[in-house]
């Protein structure tokens, strides 16, 4: 097997008084002599072939990852074609994947499933970007090995790698990190270090992060405006947005053993979160700003895995425990909620969830190479205090196998999955709110079985060295959670009243997608067309009649202080999502590259015949960046110029999340286009072998006003503005 004549071949190598690069073909294994290259000596070398194929991977480069400092999963993916962030101020972020997100979107760390209680807007997940070894986002048939939704899309975290060293080596690596915002006067410090010695390695990591509130243009504001008075769009507050604070902290650390035999590694990663939301209040001949919630969000994630080499066989088994909590109080910061731990309506939710997962990777047979193996989970929810979730249990299985092939220039794999899932509230004293007093569940309808299958085709045709077509057809599959089933309780971070729907069906999608490749020295270029039919689309939505509920679920068809959340029910329809996606990267020279992104989609309630909720709008960005040589104290100076433009977007309607906006006297849930820049410069300052980077970015450089059509502040906030990011990184090896 390929990787374990790899990992024999770095044992060996590491002791030898050369470099060797080993690879393998279906005939021989072949040892090349590699020549020392300076990479400071390179300005942009030319681009590196990518393997385009069956299954599709998209990642920042390390360079994008090193200089762009963010506290946000979606903004560190931004970037990519297909992918935008549902975001609430620049901490929050969730990506979104072709129109995918939350509980749509499988998030994974490591290629375990990422419990982060996804199901709400402004729930992000459990990272920070800082401490990543690389982000990826992956669809195809390889989705099929890590969850039944991933053949759509999946976003993978893959944390700090072990760098293990051979026999008689030892290695030692590390950088140090720091992170200065001018807009809310973010700051991040942080250190990563890696340490191996003769199989043995260790890893590890911290960072924390703070924030003030964020500081958007100045402008014309609504004023005093008062519930009843005629629609407006003018934003509620400009300038300094209050209640937007946050601080956070990460750690990960990992130890493992790499041997003849396969490899062992036991990691575990801890994040903590505390934010404020803005809200807005309707009161008595005006509308008053108030934090909508604070929240305390910590997750504890340990994960261990092997690799045993038996023959030609591989063995991977895998475990994941993931200790979850989220901590919120309605109408108070974070700061203050310690205070009002034993107020009823104080959300403690913790949720502990364990991963198991088998996959043994065969020799090729009759050609064909791949893995199966089988998976399996269970998750204990406990409502220790509030109303939102019941306490429920949720365990699942599934088995799976991928295989793949070439014929000529031909590239084929097929891949298939069958997943089964229970869920259960009981009918306990604890969740009393939710099948007694508000009924949302029954004994009829508490417990509830899904299971189906899903499969993917993947093909690629390498027409010539340059050209590569690419097509793709997939079946996925996902259950309802248990809080689109069962909630049913005031969401104080999205001032709305949620409510489960116990009698939900599984989703069941149809995804094709169709993808042309231009590869060579200097440009690569890619365009994408794909559609995904959905039946039984779950969907979180606005009442037709506006409804206004209190805390225990009593509603009224006129919001006040006492009736002040919208009610939003889980419901279904059919859906399609059609899309098409262009990028291209142009080395123009080895100085000037130019990089470009652009994407046209739309989402459909076909049962309906309207447009679905939350789908990013159409946008586009163009970027330059020149760099310098290199001289006798700095490394590759560069600067840059990128800009953003995004189209103009109608809410889907009454059903959307926060449509309300568009019938009040302030703000808007459908928005105007808008164009960005941003300015970036940086370079390495030398010291002896010693490097010190320092890149500074200009985001929003001309200080616009704007509202993102997925940001959850634009009914009464703007987008974020003009900010100075200085971001600095020190590396080192002993």
């Amino acid at each position: 097997m390929l990787r374990k004549k790899l990992v024999s071949a770095i044992l060996l190598a590491s002791g030898a008084s050369v470099n060797a690069a080993w690879a393998e073909d279906s005939k021989q294994t072949q040892t090349t002599q590699l020549q020392k290259i300076s990479v400071e000596s390179q300005l942009n070398p030319p681009l590196e072939p990518v393997d385009i194929s069956t299954s599709t991977t998209l990642q920042p480069s390390k360079t994008e990852m090193d200089r762009n400092g963010t506290a946000s999963l979606g903004e560190a993916l931004d970037g990519l074609p297909g992918v935008n962030t549902l975001e609430t101020g620049p901490q929050s972020g969730k990506p979104v994947v072709r129109g995918d997100t939350s509980l749509r979107l499988p998030v994974l760390s490591n290629g375990m499933t990422m419990e982060y209680q996804a199901e709400g807007t402004r729930h992000n997940p459990n990272v920070d970007p800082a401490l990543t070894e690389r982000l990826e986002v992956i669809r195809g048939p390889q989705g099929l090995k890590y969850s039944s939704q991933a053949v759509k899309s999946a976003v993978n975290v893959v944390g700090p790698q072990i760098d293990y060293a051979g026999p008689g080596e030892t290695k030692a690596s590390g950088e140090l990190m720091g992170e200065v915002n001018s807009n809310n006067n973010e700051t991040m410090i942080g250190a990563k270090a890696k340490l191996s010695s003769n199989g043995f390695g260790l890893v590890g990591g911290v960072t924390k992060r703070r924030g003030n509130d964020f500081v958007t243009p100045d402008g014309p504001e609504a004023g005093d405006v008062a519930p009843g008075d005629p629609p407006g769009t003018k934003p509620l507050v400009t300038g300094t947005t209050p209640y937007t604070n946050f601080e956070g902290e990460s750690a990960v650390i990992g130890a493992g053993y790499r041997g003849d035999w396969g490899e062992v590694e036991l990691r575990h990663n801890y994040w903590e979160s505390k934010q404020n939301y803005l809200g807005v209040e309707a009161a008595p001949g005006e509308y008053e700003l108030i934090p909508s919630a604070g929240q305390n969000l910590t997750n504890s994630e340990t994960q261990l895995k092997a690799e045993f080499f038996a023959g030609d066989w591989v063995i991977k088994p895998k475990y994941a425990h993931t200790r979850n909590q989220r901590q919120a109080m309605h109408e108070v910061t974070y700061e203050d909620m310690d205070d009002y731990k034993d107020d009823e309506e104080y959300l403690d939710i913790v949720v502990h969830r364990d991963d198991y997962q088998l996959a043994v990777e065969h020799p090729e047979f009759f050609g064909w190479q791949g893995e199966f193996g089988v998976s399996g989970y269970t998750k204990d929810q406990d409502l220790r205090s509030g109303h939102l979730t019941p306490s429920a249990t949720e365990d699942g299985a599934g088995i799976f196998v991928v295989e793949k092939q070439s014929f000529g220039p031909w590239d084929v794999e097929v891949g298939a999955r069958y997943d089964s899932q229970h869920v259960k509230a009981p009918l306990s004293s604890e969740n009393a709110h939710f099948w007694d007093e508000t009924g949302v569940y029954n004994s009829s309808n508490n417990s509830r079985d899904f299971s189906d299958w899903s499969g993917a085709l993947g093909v690629a045709y390498h027409y010539t060295s340059n050209w590569t077509f690419t097509g793709n057809l997939g079946r996925s599959f996902r259950a309802p959670s248990i809080f689109e089933l069962y909630a049913s309780g005031a969401h104080g971070g999205v001032q709305a009243y949620q409510l489960g729907n116990p009698d939900l069906k599984a989703e069941t999608s149809i995804n094709t997608e169709l993808a042309a490749t231009w590869q060579s020295e200097n440009l690569h270029s890619t365009l994408s067309v794909y559609s995904n039919w959905v039946d039984n689309y779950i969907v979180l939505e606005n009442t037709e009649t506006e409804e206004y509920c209190d805390h225990e679920g009593d509603c009224q068809p006129t919001q006040n202080l006492n009736y002040p959340y919208r009610l939003m029910v889980n419901s279904q329809t059919n859906a399609l999502i059609q899309g098409i996606e262009w990028s291209a990267t142009y080395r123009m020279t080895p100085q000037l590259q130019w990089q470009a992104t652009a994407e046209i989609m739309q989402g459909r309630d076909t049962k309906n015949n309207r447009d679905l909720p939350l789908m990013p709008a159409n946008n586009a960005t163009l970027g330059a960046q020149y760099t310098f040589g290199s001289g006798q104290y700095l490394a590759k100076p560069y600067v840059g110029l990128g800009t953003k433009y995004v189209a103009e977007k109608d809410s889907a309607g009454p059903y959307e999340p926060f449509s309300q906006f568009d019938s009040t006297p302030f703000g808007t849930a459908s928005t105007k286009d808008y164009w960005l820049w941003n300015l970036e410069a940086g370079t390495g300052f030398k010291f002896g072998k010693q490097r010190l980077y320092l890149d500074l970015t200009v985001q929003n450089l001309m200080d616009v006003q704007y509202r993102d059509f997925l940001d959850t502040y634009k009914g009464y906030a703007q987008g974020m503005g003009r900010n100075f990011q200085l971001h600095a990184r020190l590396p080192f090896k002993i």
